[in-house]
């Protein structure tokens, strides 16, 4: 009777393995949810198609992998993709999506800062940004992003922003332009003790253009190709100069130059609002001055290198760790401030410097984070009764231990500036909040290398 048994449970399991192993053909894939979206852009972001013939194992990898484009591209907040038997041999699809809010009229209100801290610090009004905008992310229902914004305060500013990210029938190629006028009043002309220097005037004393246009070729799921060519044009007020010899090339109040900009991106992260497990790779090199414009160009070429890595240890716990570099080359001894960025600028900073800047030509970050998931992802139904949009909710906490150094060459004001030219580090704990619409909420303790200990709050992925 045992031996019967044993039989038994093996003859079943043999049989599970050979149908998981079985190939089936996806006969239909249905899409529902798409208010808005059209179903050409859903069906783009899938790791299968209509008529493929694959195992059920493989669907479930396939699926996961789905899931993944399908939530970096930030158009839905929910996303179930499910399959039943339709004949024999064969499978539907269905793909349930919980569309975004896409369209967000509203009001300018940004910081004319490094980041939140370094304002908080003066609470200087007066670089406070205000003004109006309209963005669309999804115009047309075809993944097209367009943005229109109109900004007064601290730089006053009116642009605007259009991609389209597929072109052609298969929607590999897509393309963009933008542009923008600014002005302003007050401008970071440099840098002393590793923190920025400003002027300020009644009238404007910096006018600044640009005009871009872009391909993007998106050959295969997770890769991009990227190529920009614009033009920028900077002027400046005769009393900059007299603050700073070196902000434009050759102590000029005018820089106008053509630019030419490549860069490839491998995107494998499960989530780019909050990533737990993948990676990021992304590369590019930008020439700035291409010789079209004899008199005013600038010669300037910057390499610029991220990899991100995320891994799920086990059970709530996740590690990550980041490496960023950048190198500059310029056929003179000094690269005008205008155009020099090291670390303590957009994501390109160490975490426990955060009211400082360390300018540069060339720099090198790492930064790493040990989380712990002390709230799992929770669903709560809010019942506005306004927009579904809005209706379901989620959230997660994450508390973390972190470990950042950077080094930034700088061989121009060095002597000013004493944290370039030797390695900084940095060490804290922090606590994260992680919401719907990529919405992330982080307060962080450190200390750095000097010794000195801070509390941040920050509004965006650390890695």
């Amino acid at each position: 009777m045992l031996r019967l048994s044993l039989f038994l449970i093996l003859s079943i399991l043999c049989l599970l393995q050979l149908s998981a192993q079985e190939k089936v053909e996806i006969n239909e894939i249905i899409v529902l949810g798409n208010e808005r979206s059209k179903e050409q852009v859903i069906l783009r972001e899938l790791s299968f198609k209509r008529g493929d013939s694959i195992s059920l194992n493989d669907f479930e990898e396939l699926k996961a992998k789905s899931t993944q484009t399908l939530t970096n591209t930030s158009l839905f907040n929910f996303i179930e993709i499910s399959y039943s038997p339709r004949a024999e041999g064969q499978i539907i699809v269905v793909v349930k999506v919980t569309e975004r809010w896409y369209i967000w009229p509203g009001f300018v209100f940004s910081l004319a800062e490094t980041n939140f801290n370094s304002w908080w610090q003066n609470k200087d009004f007066d670089r406070i940004n205000y003004g109006l905008f309209v963005q669309d992310m999804n115009f047309r229902g075809r993944r097209e992003k367009v943005t229109l914004e109109f900004q007064n305060g601290w730089k006053r500013k009116i642009g605007i922003n259009y991609e389209i990210p597929g072109i052609n029938k298969k929607r590999t190629l897509g393309v963009g332009i933008k542009m923008f006028y600014a002005n302003n009043r007050e401008i970071n002309y440099g840098s002393a003790n590793n923190e920025r220097l400003f002027f300020k005037n009644e009238e404007f004393i910096q006018e600044e253009f640009s005009f871009e246009g872009k391909l993007e070729l998106r050959p295969r799921l997770f890769n991009r190709h990227r190529l920009a060519f614009g033009l920028n044009t900077v002027i400046i007020d005769d009393i900059i100069n007299t603050y700073n010899t070196s902000y434009l090339p050759e102590n000029r109040n005018r820089s106008q130059y053509f630019y030419l900009n490549y860069g490839f991106k491998r995107e494998k992260r499960d989530n780019i609002g909050y990533p737990l497990k993948g990676y990021v790779f992304d590369a590019s090199i930008d020439q700035e001055g291409l010789g079209l414009i004899h008199e005013d160009d600038i010669m300037m070429t910057k390499g610029l290198v991220t990899f991100n890595l995320h891994n799920h240890l086990g059970g709530r716990w996740y590690y990550a760790q980041s490496l960023k570099g950048k190198y500059t080359f310029y056929d003179s001894k000094n690269v005008p401030y205008y155009f020099q960025r090291g670390l303590g600028y957009s994501s390109a900073f160490i975490r426990g410097y955060e009211l400082y800047v360390i300018d540069g030509q060339h720099y090198a970050a790492y930064k790493s984070n040990i989380k712990y998931q002390l709230i799992k992802k929770q669903t709560v139904d809010l019942n506005f009764g306004i927009a579904n949009k809005f209706d379901k909710f989620h959230y997660s906490v994450f508390l973390n231990a972190f470990g950042d150094a950077g080094y930034v060459v700088d061989n121009i004001n060095d002597a000013v500036n004493p944290l370039a030219n030797n390695l900084q580090y940095t060490y804290g704990l922090g606590l994260d909040l992680v919401t719907y619409y990529d919405i992330v909420v982080r307060f962080e303790g450190s200390i750095n290398r000097q010794g000195e200990p801070g509390f941040y709050i920050h509004f965006k992925n650390p890695i």
